[in-house]
């Protein structure tokens, strides 16, 4: 390593330097992210009150998380390193090798946000239940003296939720029902839907 390094011009010595701490502490966040551990999303640099490593809520990209900073400063350098080697004049290594570096950052960001994407937290919103159409399981009470059961696919999850209806006569099982209003307990409101 040192006789490899000690071959080296100036310019592809500096660009070591950066390269390979910025390696190893992106195969250590990387690492450690394989045993829950590497997470950044919960710091905070700026100072907003937003932590930096992930997007905003409304879908933004986070550019300037520690691993894509880290990933930057990595490829960057590396790539510094291989096109001085080439033979191309300094500065145009220099300019190069910071616009595959940016490109490697912008590359991390939108990793992050398509991984991100793919999260769930598994809630299941009630409200998106208003005017699906579901299928009696446990037949519903009339004028909300009881509770039923009704099936409905919501957020494409079979699932099975507790009515009631207004209805004067009893929802038998079997029947088809539209959701017609949810409450914060948790059940649904429901009417017959009538043949036609």
């Amino acid at each position: 390593m040192i006789d490899w390094y000690n071959s080296l011009n100036l310019l592809q010595r500096i660009f070591a330097l950066i390269a390979i701490p910025s390696t190893t502490i992106l195969l250590i966040q990387t690492v450690m992210l394989f045993f829950g551990l590497g997470n950044d999303s919960d710091i905070d640099i700026d100072g907003d009150g937003t932590p930096d490593g992930i997007a905003d809520g409304d879908g933004g990209l986070a550019l300037f998380s520690i691993r894509g900073i880290m990933a930057m400063l990595c490829v960057g350098s590396w790539s510094g390193i291989a096109i001085s080697e080439a033979g191309v004049n300094g500065i145009l290594t220099v300019i190069l090798s910071v616009g595959i570096g940016f490109a490697a950052l912008v590359g991390m960001a939108f990793l992050i946000k398509l991984i991100l994407t793919l999260q769930s937290s598994g809630n299941i919103e009630l409200s998106n239940a208003i005017g699906k159409v579901g299928q009696v399981y446990l037949q519903i009470p009339p004028k909300m003296s009881g509770m039923g059961k009704v099936n409905i696919t919501l957020q494409d999850k079979y699932s099975e939720f507790n009515a009631m209806t207004t209805d004067e006569t009893p929802i038998k099982t079997g029947e088809i029902v539209r959701v017609v209003a949810t409450d914060e307990v948790g059940y649904l409101l429901v009417e017959r839907i009538k043949p036609m």
